[in-house]
C-alpha cells in the first residue's frame, strides 16, 4: 500500500497535493527491531512492556536460538515478536512455535528474572512490577505469562505463512498474528513507516489458561462501558476526580466478567494530556490526567489540548 505525504500549495491545505514517499535501502530487520524495542505498541495497536531482547531461548547442541523480542501486555501475557527482512521464511513458523515452547515452560519467576536483567542491560533501576505499573497505570500487576501472544513481522508475508497462522488461530487457538511493515522516506528526509496486519483479526477458539485474560465480548464496546462508569461515577461534574479503580468497581457490579485491567488504558487512550495517548490510536478528547492514577473529566473551558 503506497504511503503518501501531503504538500501544501500556497500554504493553503485544501490546494495541497499528495507526494508519493519512496521505500528506502534501509536495512529494516536491524533498525526495525531497535524501533520497536522503542515504541512496541506499533506491532499490536496497544502498549506492551518489552523486558527482553534477543534472549537466550534454547541452546541444544550447536543450535542456540534467541526470540528478537520479549513483552508483556496489560494483561500479562508474554508477547513474542520475530521480525524477518524481506519475505518470510518457511520455516519462521516452526521457529516462533519453538520459541513458544520454550516460552510456555516459564515460571513467573523466569519471566521476572528475564526482565531484571532485560532492564538492567538498558540502564532501568526499576523492577518489572513498578514498570508494569507505569506502563499500563493499573493498581496490581496480574499473574505472569498466563497465555501467549505470537507476531511475526516482515516486510512481505508469504501467502503459505499466512495461510498456516490463520489455521493455528482459527483451528487450534493460537494467539499468532503476522504484520507487514515497509519504511518510506520522502523528499524531505522524513522516515514514514506502515504496517498492515495479515493476520490477527480472526476470531480465534477458547484456550485460555487464565479467565482474567479473556476478552471483552459484551455488546457495548470497552470504550462506552468505560464511559458510563465515568459520567456515572462523576455524575458530569468536571471537578471530580476518579481513579479506574473507582471506575473498576462500578463497572464489575454490572459486568463480573469485565476485565479491569483494560480500565486504566481505555482511560488513558481518551484522555486529552496524558503522554502516553500517542500509545492507543482512535482516543477521544474525554479525561483530564491530573497524576498518576487521578482523572477528572476534560473541560474544554479551562483544559488546552497538547
Amino acid at each position: 500500500m503506497p504511503i503518501f505525504k501531503l504538500k501544501k500549495r500556497n500554504n493553503n491545505i485544501e490546494n495541497g497535493i499528495l507526494i508519493p514517499a519512496e521505500k528506502t535501502s534501509i536495512e529494516l530487520e536491524r533498525h526495525l527491531e531497535c524501533w520497536l524495542e522503542n515504541s512496541p505498541w506499533a506491532i499490536a495497536q496497544e502498549p506492551l512492556l518489552i523486558i527482553g531482547r534477543q534472549t537466550l531461548a534454547s541452546q541444544e547442541k550447536s543450535e542456540t536460538i534467541f526470540p528478537d523480542l520479549l513483552g508483556i501486555d496489560k494483561d500479562g501475557n508474554l508477547v513474542i515478536i520475530e521480525l524477518k527482512k524481506g519475505k518470510t521464511p518457511r520455516d519462521v513458523v516452526a521457529q516462533i512455535l519453538e520459541y513458544a515452547a520454550w516460552a510456555n515452560d516459564l515460571s513467573e519467576e523466569n519471566v521476572r528474572d528475564i526482565a531484571s536483567n532485560y532492564f538492567a542491560k538498558i540502564g532501568i533501576e526499576e523492577d518489572i512490577e513498578t514498570q508494569f505499573l507505569e506502563t499500563f497505570e493499573v493498581d496490581e500487576i496480574p499473574s505472569l505469562n498466563s497465555m501467549l501472544r505470537l507476531f511475526i513481522a516482515a516486510e512481505e508475508i508469504a501467502p503459505s505463512i499466512a495461510r498456516v497462522s490463520r489455521f493455528l488461530r482459527q483451528a487450534h487457538g493460537i494467539d499468532i498474528n503476522c504484520i507487514k511493515f515497509a519504511i518510506y522516506q520522502t523528499e524531505s528526509g522524513e522516515i514514514l513507516v506502515s504496517s498492515e496486519s495479515y493476520v490477527g483479526l480472526e476470531d480465534m477458539i477458547s484456550k485460555k489458561k487464565s479467565s482474567a485474560a479473556q476478552r471483552w465480548s459484551g455488546e457495548k464496546p470497552v470504550k462506552q462501558v468505560v464511559w458510563e462508569a465515568v459520567i456515572e461515577f462523576t455524575n458530569k461534574d468536571k471537578t471530580k476526580v476518579f481513579s479506574p479503580k473507582d471506575i473498576a468497581q462500578i463497572i464489575l457490579k454490572k459486568y463480573p466478567t469485565f476485565n479491569k485491567s483494560t480500565i486504566g488504558c481505555q482511560i488513558i487512550a481518551d484522555c486529552v494530556n496524558h503522554t502516553s495517548r500517542h500509545h492507543y490510536p482512535g482516543g477521544e478528547d474525554r479525561y483530564w490526567w491530573i497524576e498518576k492514577g487521578k482523572y477528572r473529566l476534560f473541560d474544554t473551558s479551562r483544559d488546552e489540548k497538547n
